[in-house]
């Protein structure tokens, strides 16, 4: 089982990035889970897994989507049982800290899932938010730290030496992290895998 966490703050695209990644994943021939922090509208109930704690929506026939109520390897040993997702993709909280969000993936281990990160940057915000060391810019750089790839979304409204500027101050935090700017459109899904595959053991 292949296991993405997604990481960035309110905004940034990370539901808009999951989605394209199912649905790539699901032309594929994938059977997909997504695991989100925070509820949101999609689809229809599962009476099951609500019954086991979990809020489930129906996304299509190779997907569903479900919130974490307990603890994230419940959530995945559960989704793992009932539904045999061959990728399960999860939504972290806005505002949460990957570093505990990696330490959790380390500490919930499940056999043979092999676990990738994925952090999305704002480009139209970096610089608003990069300057806040003690803050919000603190956890971008922990983001970065933690990321197996970064994506720069929204590259198309900022001009390009500020994208420039952007991808190079975060290759500062870790001058081996793969940046790629990318808009969030209708391939977006193909291409995140295929970043993704390029770096890391998905």
């Amino acid at each position: 089982m292949r296991c993405i966490a997604f990481t960035g703050f309110l905004g940034s695209g990370k539901t808009t990035a999951i989605l394209a990644v199912a649905q790539a994943l699901g032309e594929r021939g994938e059977r997909v889970a997504i695991v989100e922090n925070e509820r949101g509208a999609i689809g229809v109930d599962g009476p099951y897994l609500e019954s086991q704690g979990l809020g489930v929506r129906e996304i299509s026939d190779s997907c569903i989507c479900c919130d974490i109520q307990s603890n994230l390897g419940h959530t995945i040993r559960l989704l793992e049982s009932l539904y045999q997702p061959t990728w399960v993709l999860v939504e972290a909280s806005g505002v949460a800290h990957p570093d505990e969000l990696a330490n959790t993936i380390e500490d919930e281990a499940l056999e043979d899932a092999q676990w990738s990160m994925i952090a999305l940057i704002d480009a139209a915000r970096f610089h608003l938010l990069w300057p806040d060391i003690g803050g919000l810019g603190y956890l971008l750089r922990w983001q970065v730290e933690r990321a197996d790839l970064v994506l720069l979304t929204k590259p198309d409204v900022v001009e390009a030496a500020v994208l420039d500027e952007t991808a190079g101050a975060l290759r500062a935090v870790r001058d081996d992290v793969t940046v790629i700017p990318l808009r969030l459109d209708h391939q977006a899904g193909a291409q995140i895998l295929e970043h993704l595959e390029a770096v890391a053991r998905c």
